[in-house]
């Protein structure tokens, strides 16, 4: 563990025998217990058989397992391995699992710590927000566009005369057509449309204002 997990030695305790591990579990690491215990497969299974509100959590480090040693060209080596891969078939292994290590008693309490996951209804205020801020960024661009389709629209009502500009308002239609058209267009489009159609109307006030002044400077009698 020191070396894989780096780990320093003064976090380590040693414990011996189940009851060591309940205890220190109850004290926990302010009391002088440890906080977790990590230990062969087998007697974790064997602890947890009998204590239900403890679980183990994340990966097993190896799953290598154990195995058996005898002296080279040994008979019943290969009689242990053949009795271990029959009862490992037949499934007889996995019951003698069951039965000695099993949680047999922990299975409501197990129930209530999975109840107590994390939910879709837990993460009910980030929905909240996130829908929040799609819905505020839907009605400012929605108003920027209509803002925009209105200075867009105003420079064409204008240039039109008054029988064109009536026929043209009852038909809803049309205009809907020409502000999906409008949407659909680039920004850049739609700018500078609205500033060459801005400076040209600057440029009319200007030359009026000018023929103003001529019209003006004709009717001054002399003194």
């Amino acid at each position: 563990m020191m070396a894989e997990l780096n780990i320093a030695e003064s976090r380590l305790v040693a414990l011996n025998t189940p009851e060591q591990y309940a205890r220190a579990l109850e004290l926990g690491p302010d009391d002088g217990g440890v906080a977790a215990i990590v230990d062969e497969l087998p007697y974790i299974e064997l602890f947890l058989s009998n204590n239900c509100k403890y679980r183990t959590v994340g990966q097993v480090f190896t799953k290598s397992g154990w195995g058996f040693a005898f002296p080279r060209d040994s008979p019943l080596a290969v009689d242990l391995s053949t009795a271990i891969l029959t009862l490992s078939e037949n499934g007889d292994l996995q019951r003698i699992h069951d039965k000695w290590l099993a949680r047999g008693g922990c299975t409501s309490q197990d129930t209530d710590i999975d109840s107590s996951r994390l939910s879709l209804g837990s993460f009910w205020g980030l929905f909240l927000f996130s829908g929040l801020v799609c819905v505020l960024a839907l009605v400012v661009f929605f108003t920027r566009i209509f803002c925009q389709y209105s200075k867009y629209s105003s420079q064409d009502e204008r240039r039109m005369s008054d029988p064109e500009r009536s026929f043209r308002r009852p038909m809803c239609l049309n205009s809907i057509k020409e502000l999906i058209s409008f949407v659909d267009k680039k920004e850049e489009d739609v700018k500078s449309v609205i500033k060459q159609k801005t400076s040209c109307k600057q440029k009319q006030s200007i030359q009026v204002y000018n023929g103003e002044n001529e019209i003006s400077d004709k009717f001054i009698l002399p003194a």
